[in-house]
């Protein structure tokens, strides 16, 4: 079996629903090892693209600050992990 590829502009729920489906696939026991293998190798490649574009959007995510009734701040997420 051929490793598959991942497509260059594939969504984060369209990787997530893939990465789903490959681990039904090695939860069934059904495949034979080598196959099981590859599946595996896809799963990891699938899951470190999940996490990358998680991490891209948690360095966009703003923090609203209330300062009064009327007005309000943003500050970048990243600003405030310290």
């Amino acid at each position: 079996m051929a490793a598959k590829k991942i497509a260059k502009n594939i969504k984060f729920e369209e990787a997530l629903t893939e990465l789903e489906e490959q681990v039904r696939l090695l939860e069934s026991g059904d495949l034979p090892l080598e196959e099981a293998l590859e599946v595996y190798k896809y799963g990891i490649e699938l899951s470190k693209l999940c996490v990358g574009k998680l991490n891209t959007v948690k360095q966009e995510v703003e923090k609203l600050v209330v300062e009064n009734e009327e007005e309000y701040t943003t500050e970048p997420f990243k600003d405030l992990e310290a």
